[in-house]
């Protein structure tokens, strides 16, 4: 068989093996939490593989080594420190994200500041999230048509449709899982490359050092782009957007605990720098055995070029699944990124609040199709690696790297703070990348080195001064709000016990009974399914259907606790600082809710009490509609 026929023959299996992946956990597939965060579930192994190997496309891998040949040492400050760095920095406060039961940045920003910050950092979001897979998209159809000669539309197609169909089906859990096998073949075709490319110099007589020392020393200068200042340039252009990126905080709510998210990102920034030191090794390889490269197109190619020039049709088609699992690794991620954004909170914040969990899990899976549809269709129509990356970054860390992290850290900020920098940093930034594409048409450094990568610090200075003037000059942030994000505030707020309950009583002893309980890590997990069923009463008629918005209203008119701070959708009851151990009410069925709260396991008594109050409440709330609740035997 030739390498085209091998590689169809062994993406057909890989393709099996992510479906058979995304069908094993379509079965676990009960609420949006379990679609969109695995349940919160995941370990620290599991996460590491997952961020690194959604942070390593087949066009990073041709991007780190065009930019080391082309540069040379220096060009890590382009690319390599800010994704190594990004994920050690938001392991470092990752404790300050875990505790916030949120899926998604936006439900965080609403949490912490108001609905009015939600929507415009949803669409934000997608946008980076739509523009980082293009990069996928457009490495896999450079790859097949370097080695197959497959027309883009094709190499494109066959991406798309893989993709969609087992991260559909299989949710978060499947994106993770499919992430540890995309690793393992991504970072096997890493070493490899770099094992190759040292192999074909030896044979020449040239050893790694000889190789290394011929670069000369402009090629190992650190700050050969502008020295210091230059250097950091690039990390206040980059790593402000990369460390806001949503990708990571998602796999940071969906640890089961702390502990294991810090050490997860941890691993994959571990492994992250273990693929991009192949890379570098290659790259001294490839000086040896090329001539120097004229530009970044040329220089990115010659990592194809070595394969190809150099391996039998078996291994080929072998290496080419490895481009595969680096591509569909990040797609994957960004896929489901950018549509929960989307399906929380645009349609099932604003226009579908009372959807039960079933039409959500419909919703999710049918917006992860769109997702990918829509960057594959973006990148048969663009060509630059770097240029998709790049925008898609600028435009996060202009609109909302200070308000999301600021509002981690600084009590002051206020939601019009943060709208004012969403829009100034932001609507600045998308101003200057369309003058610099369509009206200069030439890149802005060339006016000023201040104007660097689409003259980011230009919006992100304006998103920092009007994210911090306007939050000065506008009325604090109630304190329900702050409290969750800040302890002394949360001592203020929830300084009190709670009421005593008669844990002897057979009502207590029957409720608590029926509370599922799983410990995972050092959180528990604790769920009740109550049915709800109609009362007849004199003269009345009986409901056919639970009126969620008019119960969540009375639940919050009849007992205080009940807030809803990111939507009519989900009702926290509001008793403590960490707002993920709260008890919390979703709508499951038309007759159905679900109750449940993610303590910490040596909380787990207090919330025994917690849950029986929190069943009393609602039940309140529901006669005064006619029904009343059953917990499900």
């Amino acid at each position: 068989m030739d390498a085209y026929s091998l590689f169809i023959a062994f993406l057909v299996v890989y393709i099996a093996a992510l479906a058979g992946i995304g069908l094993y956990f379509s079965r676990r597939q009960r609420s949006v939490t379990d679609f969109w965060l695995a349940g919160r579930e995941l370990g620290p192994i599991t996460i590491g593989f997952s961020a690194a190997s959604a942070w390593i496309t087949a066009s990073a891998l041709l991007l780190a080594t065009g930019l080391f040949l082309l540069i040379g040492v220096g060009s890590i400050w382009i690319w390599v420190f800010p994704n190594i760095a990004g994920l050690i920095i938001i392991a470092a406060i990752s404790g300050r994200i875990k505790n916030i039961p949120a899926l998604t940045q936006p439900e965080l920003m609403e949490i912490r500041y108001d609905p009015i910050v939600r929507a415009p950092v949803a669409v934000a979001v997608t946008i980076m999230m739509i523009l980082f897979s293009v990069t996928d998209f457009i490495g896999f159809k450079l790859v097949l048509g370097t080695f197959f000669g497959i027309e883009p539309f094709f190499a494109v197609a066959i991406m798309a449709a893989s993709v969609a169909f087992y991260v559909s089906l299989g949710g978060f859990r499947a994106v993770v899982w499919t992430d540890l096998l995309q690793y393992i073949l991504l970072a096997g075709l890493a070493v490899y490359v770099a094992a190759l490319s040292l192999g074909l110099t030896a044979q020449k007589g040239v050893s790694l050092m000889a190789a290394s020392t011929s670069l000369g020393s402009d090629w190992w200068n650190l700050f050969i782009m502008g020295g210091l200042m230059g250097a950091l340039v690039f990390q206040l252009a980059l790593l402000p957007g990369w460390v806001a990126e949503q990708d990571p905080w998602q796999k940071i709510w969906a640890a089961r605990d702390e502990r294991s998210a810090k050490r997860g990102l941890l691993l994959g920034a571990g492994l992250l720098a273990l693929v991009y030191f192949c890379c570098l090794v290659t790259a001294i390889g490839l000086s040896v055995l090329y001539p120097r490269p004229a530009g970044e197109t040329d220089a990115e190619m010659l990592y194809l070029r070595i394969i190809s020039d150099n391996v039998s049709p078996t291994l080929l088609a072998l290496l080419t699944i490895g481009f595969a699992a680096a591509s569909m690794s990040c797609t994957d991620t960004f896929a489901t990124s950018g549509a929960s954004c989307i399906s929380r909170d645009l349609i099932q914040r604003h226009l579908r609040p009372t959807a039960t969990m079933k039409e959500m899990l419909v919703v999710n899976r049918v917006l992860v199709i769109i997702m990918v549809a829509v960057s594959a269709f973006i990148a048969l129509n663009v060509n630059s690696i770097m240029d998709a990356v790049i925008i898609a970054t600028v435009i996060g860390t202009t609109s909302y790297f200070f308000p999301i992290i600021g509002g981690l850290y600084w009590k002051r900020a206020t939601k019009w703070g943060a709208l004012a920098a969403l829009v100034v940093g932001g609507g600045t930034q998308i101003l200057l990348i369309a003058y610099e594409l369509f009206w200069l048409k030439h890149p802005l450094d060339g006016i000023s080195p201040l104007l660097t990568e689409h003259g980011v610090l230009v919006g992100l200075t304006l998103s920092a001064l009007f994210f911090v003037g306007v939050s000065l000059a506008t009325k604090p942030t109630e304190d329900i709000r702050l409290a969750p994000f800040f302890s002394d505030v949360a001592e203020r707020v929830f300084g009190g016990g709670i009421p005593p309950v008669d844990k002897k009583s057979s009502r207590y002893k029957d409720i608590i009974s029926h509370i599922e309980c799983k410990i995972s890590g050092k959180r528990a997990h604790l769920n009740l399914i109550v049915d709800l069923v109609p009362v007849r009463a004199d003269g009345a008629v009986m409901p056919e259907e639970l009126r969620w918005e008019p119960t969540v209203k009375k639940l919050k008119e009849m007992h205080k606790l009940w807030f809803t701070p990111t939507g009519s959708h989900i009702v926290y009851r509001l008793s403590q600082a960490d707002m993920l151990a709260c008890v919390k009410m979703v709508r499951a069925d038309k007759n159905q809710i679900w109750i449940s709260a993610e303590p910490r396991s040596e909380q787990y008594e207090r919330q025994k009490d917690e849950f029986f109050l929190a069943y009393e409440e609602i039940e309140d709330a529901l006669l005064e509609f006619g029904m009343t609740a059953s917990v499900r035997p």
